[in-house]
């Protein structure tokens, strides 16, 4: 008789979301973790970066005041107290995550596991040489940061997005490579704080996949605030300089040019972890059908591991579907109107179709823009600049996808997602009461316009 019904490797947003809702259906549950609760979100991702964010937004505020009648006299920043603060924030959120595990009665292995058997019955041999066995496994290792093979970066020193969250003295210019949500978070904390950022990313827009036109946007937005942004440079070596700089080549629309800085950062994406899993054989995105189960009977895997999104709330969501059709279930995921938030200044915030796919896949579509610049919260905050786009089809009048460059972006979007999802049409949201003021309205105002109705902008 197996000792557990599912074991669960790995405690990331998957893993310790798929272990609670297990156990509170009823199952009883072993959760296996090599390091930390929480995995890459809470340790070296959302929540740490979030934090620095907000320390970042407090400076700004601050050096900002005056225009509302406040000086603040004598304020220093001092990075290894932000540090500190984030640490604080990450410690906490992990103990609480232990707590519900512990209150949740699952038994909780701190130690790394390695996949012995994959058969009818499945087992787990720990570091200490004990085995642990299951009826279902889920799999939900997540992902660690990929070092592209760039020629020098060996023999030049850098940092990761997850090192990077450790430096406590502030960098005076700051290179990073890769344009994506990782590099641009960044590059925007940094630069916030008072760091020289330039970003150097191959593709021919800042955050590929992400609707165009709200990448231009958002793109001027970010040199505004004096982030220096180079799209199509193909990065050909780093080195480091004899005065102790690193400076880092690249060809850009077929010229040889270079920028120096104090740090580098490398973010150009992440790749599955395989600790424990060798039995899977290829070092990829391990394959899941509709119902998120391996082609190993009774062994599934959600979040990082299976590529797809890499959010920690749709690993969150997997975790629990994949373990309702552990115990039976036949359910699909729904990745219809996933928000896609990033916490930049100003924020960006995306669900459902760019105009692009839009394209692509045939629809015959309109879309409208309604300008922060018309929304009185914006103006009252001082934060005027963002615009909310708006993708509905022509003759249905379907919800395709909203898109959001400003600030609370990332808040604002929850409303469109769900009405994504939900299919609904623009002529029916129209009709929704937003509170004013709020940036929430400027939802409001964009399905108004899709109507013909633009109240507070000219056409």
């Amino acid at each position: 008789m197996p000792d557990y019904e599912i074991i669960i490797l790995g405690g990331g947003p998957a893993g310790y979301m798929g272990a609670l809702h297990a156990a509170q259906k009823g199952a009883k549950v072993a959760l296996v973790e090599k390091k930390y609760l929480g995995g890459t979100c809470l340790n070296w991702g959302c929540i740490p970066t979030k934090t620095m964010v907000e320390g970042a937004h407090i400076k700004s505020s601050l050096e900002k005041g005056k225009a509302y009648g406040i000086e603040a006299k004598d304020v220093q920043f001092n990075l290894a107290g932000l540090v500190k603060k984030k640490n604080e924030v990450v410690q906490n959120l992990r103990d609480g995550i232990a707590q519900l595990i512990k209150a949740n009665k699952i038994d909780f292995y701190n130690e790394e596991g390695k996949v012995t058997a994959a058969g009818k019955v499945k087992e787990i041999t720990l570091a200490d040489g004990k085995t642990i066995s299951c009826e279902k496994l889920l799999l939900a290792t997540g992902s660690q940061v990929a070092i592209p093979p760039i020629p020098g970066l060996d023999e030049t020193p850098f940092l990761t997005s997850d090192s990077l969250l450790d430096l406590e003295e502030m960098p005076e210019e700051l290179i990073v490579i890769g344009a994506g949500v990782i590099g641009l978070e960044m590059a925007g904390i940094f630069n916030s704080l008072g760091s020289g950022v330039t970003v150097v990313e191959m593709m021919d827009q800042i955050l590929p996949g992400l609707d165009k036109e709200l990448a231009q946007r958002a793109r001027i937005f970010l040199k505004k605030k004096g982030i220096n942004i180079e799209t199509k440079a193909q990065v050909q070596r780093v080195e480091k300089t004899g005065e102790g700089k690193i400076e880092v080549y690249y060809q850009r629309r077929n010229k040889d040019t270079s920028v120096k800085g104090s740090h580098l950062l490398v973010a150009t994406g992440r790749k599955p972890v395989y600790t424990g899993l060798e039995f899977i054989g290829e070092k990829k995105e391990v394959e899941v059908n509709e119902y998120l189960e391996t082609k190993w009977e009774g062994i599934f895997a959600a979040g990082d591991l299976i590529g797809g999104y890499q959010l920690a709330h749709v690993a969150y969501h997997e975790g629990i579907v994949a373990v309702n059709n552990m115990l039976g279930d036949k359910e699909k995921v729904n990745y219809a109107g996933i928000p896609n938030c990033i916490f930049t200044d100003p924020q960006i915030a995306a669900s459902g179709l760019s105009e692009e796919k839009a394209k692509e896949k045939g629809y015959d579509y309109e879309t409208v823009k309604f300008p922060f610049s018309a929304l009185g919260k914006a103006v009252a905050s001082s934060d005027p600049e963002g615009m909310i786009k708006i993708i509905f089809t022509k003759e249905k009048q379907t919800l395709l996808g909203i898109h959001i460059v400003g600030r609370e972006a990332t808040e604002i979007i929850h409303h469109g997602a769900g009405a994504i999802r939900m299919g609904q049409s623009v002529d029916q949201l129209a009709k929704t009461i937003f509170a004013h003021p709020t940036y929430s309205e400027g939802l409001g105002e964009a399905y108004h316009m899709s109507q013909g109705h633009f109240y507070h902008t000219s056409r």
